[in-house]
């Protein structure tokens, strides 16, 4: 993908040092609900869905619905590891997300560190490898296990700034996400039929 080489030249090239990253009030969020689309392509195919995502700490849902009568795909982790549930009724059990979704879909999703990234801030067990601020003091870009995240706009959500636009990209795949509505602090981790509806 010669878009994605060239924007990592020039984001390296204005990296040359790195600074320590200022707190961001976000990494103090960890209960939250959003539902949005999501468009994935490689150089040969794409698929869209519209994704409904709840997290309390580490255990989370994700559910991906897909078009054209497709059905949905069902995520659902905890500490003792994660389940996918799939269109035809298919049960998958692994020890990350990741590695479902690159067995069972062959798509390279990085799911254990998105629940970070979508958030606005780096995945808390590497370091990241490069990031850039906006005026407002947060991530426009940021390069961490890989991939290369682009924040193309915040909403402010009850005083907390997280992203509504971002792109991901590696040198196979690049991810759109549209993020149509935030909840933080749900009252509890409940189904999807009062969220989505």
């Amino acid at each position: 993908m010669r878009c994605f080489l060239f924007i990592l030249v020039v984001f390296l090239s204005a990296c040359v040092s790195l600074p320590k990253l200022p707190p961001l009030p976000a990494s103090q969020l960890d209960s939250w609900r959003l539902k949005g689309r999501i468009a994935i392509s490689t150089d040969s195919e794409s698929w869209t869905a519209s994704v409904y995502w709840q997290q309390q700490g580490s255990a989370y849902q994700l559910r991906l619905n897909l078009p054209l009568g497709q059905g949905a795909l069902l995520l659902e982790a905890d500490d003792k590891g994660v389940i996918m549930r799939t269109a035809d009724n298919q049960t998958y059990k692994a020890a990350n997300a990741d590695a479902l979704m690159a067995d069972v879909l062959k798509l390279e999703m990085p799911v254990t560190d998105l629940q970070f990234w979508i958030r606005g801030i780096p995945a808390p067990h590497s370091s990241p490898d490069r990031y850039l601020l906006n005026d407002k003091k947060q991530l426009r870009h940021l390069q961490q296990d890989g991939w290369f995240i682009t924040y193309l706009h915040y909403v402010n959500v009850e005083g907390i700034a997280l992203p509504k636009r971002m792109l991901l990209e590696n040198q196979s795949f690049k991810v759109k996400i549209a993020i149509l509505e935030w909840e933080i602090n749900p009252a509890k981790f409940a189904g999807y039929d009062r969220f989505i509806n």
